[in-house]
């Protein structure tokens, strides 16, 4: 885990070098109205929904668990988790996702199999709206929601996601909140996990993705995520805290480059076989802005 660590940092600062190694205050994007002509390459500048008329392929590129213990095998799942935004106008903005939460199937394409971390080939697609609420400024603020389908089969199983994002920024620091939650709608007893007759089901959950950004120049910024993930019945029995560490590169103003390593639950309650620190990944991204 030391290594993959070692390899997040030492990727994005190799990728920094080639630039000045530090951009002046005065040559930071003034926090504002943007559209696809002048999209800012700090990602603590952007704003949080996209500019009027642009689309954006981004989303887990490739996911890759590389978990330990006896509830899981290494080097699986294998997955692609492309997700598909449009900017309606410069407040509004339209999602197709492929969202992989804690305690759900794997989502998106999974490619290693049933029998290596995969229950299916495809699965779990969500679409969602998202509005800002405010525009410019240090304190941003959204608002989201939508439906996820978490499953197709073999019973279809879907929910209502809801979600309030609120950004605090200060010169190359930003901190990001995104309390959302997930409402099960069909087959509530026995998604994501559970049997028809076990009265003891568990259909809608809370997650409190907690992010801290630092944009090391222009291009390299890099991130520490952490937060909240549990059911609403038996919070205190299942809950977990994840943690990442993370770095984005943007090439251009219109394509980003990025590595985390991440750890499902690092300090909460251990999950059946699964214990703290088990559950891991590796996480690449591309997004490609147009």
């Amino acid at each position: 885990m030391r290594l993959f660590a070692r390899l997040i940092v030492a990727s994005s600062l190799c990728l920094a070098a080639v630039q000045p190694a530090w951009a002046d205050d005065d040559e930071m994007v003034a926090q504002g109205v943007y559209s696809k002509d002048n999209w800012p390459m700090e990602v603590v500048n952007r704003p949080l929904t996209l500019a009027a008329g642009m689309a954006e392929i981004g989303g887990d590129t490739f996911r890759l668990g590389i978990s330990g213990g006896d509830g899981l095998d290494p080097w699986q799942p294998v997955l692609f988790a492309p997700e598909l935004r449009y900017g309606l106008s410069g407040q509004l903005q339209i999602a197709i996702t492929h969202t992989n939460h804690s305690f759900f199937p794997p989502a998106g394409f999974c490619v290693s199999g049933e029998d290596n971390g995969c229950p299916k080939g495809y699965n779990a697609t969500g679409a969602e709206a998202e509005y800002a609420l405010t525009r410019g400024g240090n304190v941003n603020l959204s608002a989201r929601g939508g439906l996820d389908i978490g499953r197709y089969s073999p019973e279809f199983a879907m929910g209502a996601t809801a979600g309030l994002k609120i950004r605090f920024r200060g010169g190359k620091i930003a901190v990001i909140f995104d309390p959302n939650v997930y409402i099960g709608i069909a087959h509530r007893k026995t998604f994501p996990f559970g049997m028809e007759d076990d009265p003891t089901h568990y259909s809608d959950f809370l997650f409190v993705p907690v992010h801290i950004q630092y944009q090391f120049n222009t291009q390299a910024m890099f991130y520490l995520m952490s937060g909240l993930n549990a059911p609403f019945k038996d919070m205190g029995d299942f809950y977990q805290i994840p943690l990442g560490l993370g770095t984005s590169y943007a090439l251009n103003s219109r394509m980003d480059a990025g590595l985390e390593l991440q750890i499902a639950n690092i300090a909460g309650k251990d999950f059946g076989p699964i214990g703290k620190f088990d559950e891991r990944y590796l996480i690449a991204r591309l997004a490609i802005r147009i």
